[in-house]
């Protein structure tokens, strides 16, 4: 670890790194009670900030063999983050799971906008300057392109999606990190 602000609060929290995990400048906080931040095997982090607070019994995983060049994931409420394996995630990234405020329907005075979970299975390459929104699921061998904007389920994989809102332009890829 290097350059890394790492800072606990509440109460039965965890913090579990696998093998092998680089992490570089980065701050992590993670308070509120039973709450987990776990980074699997080979996982490389940096320029980012990994932020689950006020929440109970909830968790950000990031996956075995994904990289993580800059991106800040939030959780708020009663929500989750979960990255799968082999992810790649590039620069200027924003995923979270709440709007971190209230929205309230006049007629009956219920709150409208919920959190709720991320989902990025294995093998997703996420490009730069992109949005991830409370409710996104991303399948494998899905690519998210440049500085779009994701807010929903999408059901199939080994696509491409664009665009603001995303939409799926290319189907029937997978991605490798080599360039061929």
């Amino acid at each position: 670890m290097k350059k890394v602000t790492i800072k606990l609060g509440g109460r039965n929290n965890r913090l579990v790194f696998g093998e092998d995990v680089v992490i570089s400048h980065c701050e992590i906080r993670l308070d509120g009670e039973d709450n987990l931040i776990e980074i699997g095997d080979r996982a490389r982090f940096s320029s980012g900030k990994i932020y689950l607070r006020r929440t109970c019994g909830q968790h950000i995983r990031i996956g075995a063999d994904t990289t993580v060049e800059g991106a800040y994931l939030l959780v708020d409420e009663a929500a989750s983050i979960d990255i799968g394996d082999d992810c790649m995630l590039s620069t200027d990234i924003l995923i979270r799971t709440g709007d971190k405020h209230s929205i309230i329907d006049v007629a009956s005075g219920q709150r409208i906008n919920p959190s709720r979970d991320v989902r990025i299975a294995d093998r997703v390459w996420v490009g730069r300057d992109v949005q991830i929104l409370k409710g996104t699921v991303l399948q494998p061998e899905t690519v998210v392109g440049a500085c779009s904007l994701v807010s929903r389920a999408f059901d199939e994989g080994h696509c491409v999606v664009a665009g603001v809102p995303a939409k799926i332009v290319k189907r029937g890829i997978r991605w490798d990190r080599s360039l061929i």
